[in-house]
């Protein structure tokens, strides 16, 4: 969103952030972007939240290599040694007093489903019952889309024209 001009507060445990390259893409482009390690301060004056969750880049970059190598008891000790990492992040939770730390208590809440709520899917999740049953029909509105920008996104990277294969299709 920051190529369009939005500024852009990424909210993060220590230890959890992206992949650096990507990082170092986004601070070229219009919009102001930070990086803080607190809910709390990325949901101060927002217009616009999006909380999801995500395992460190490192994480990532084990996973891959244990399963290339298909070592499933590698998997089950990552697995493990990350939901002991995470169980430390149980505060890090979409609810309603961080809702109300954003512009005048009224920020959207998205997500691109499915999202981990608290008391209905889970235990304790990435978003608590009552913010999500707040903003349940514009999140399925949302999440609705998910399918065509994906399809948009294959068709887009598989095409080498893509505009001239759009109307190739359309004036059939």
């Amino acid at each position: 969103m920051t190529r369009f001009g939005m500024d852009v507060t990424l909210a993060n445990p220590e230890g959890y952030g992206l992949i650096p390259d990507v990082i170092k893409q986004i601070k070229n482009y219009e919009g102001k972007f930070k990086i803080a390690n607190s809910m709390e301060d990325a949901f101060k004056d927002a217009d616009v939240v999006y909380p999801k969750s995500w395992a460190p880049f490192n994480v990532m970059q084990r996973r891959t290599d244990l399963l290339k190598k298909s070592d499933k008891d590698g998997l089950k000790e990552l697995e493990k040694e990350c939901l002991a990492n995470n169980a430390k992040y149980k505060d890090w939770e979409c609810d309603e007093s961080k809702m109300k730390l954003t512009k005048n208590g009224e920020a959207l809440y998205m997500h691109c489903l499915p999202a981990d709520i608290s008391g209905v899917s889970c235990k304790e999740g990435e978003v608590s019952k009552e913010v999500f049953e707040k903003y349940r029909i514009h999140t399925y509105q949302e999440a609705s889309f998910k399918p065509f920008v994906i399809a948009s996104m294959i068709f887009l990277t598989r095409m080498q024209n893509p505009v001239e294969k759009l109307e190739k299709i359309l004036s059939r």
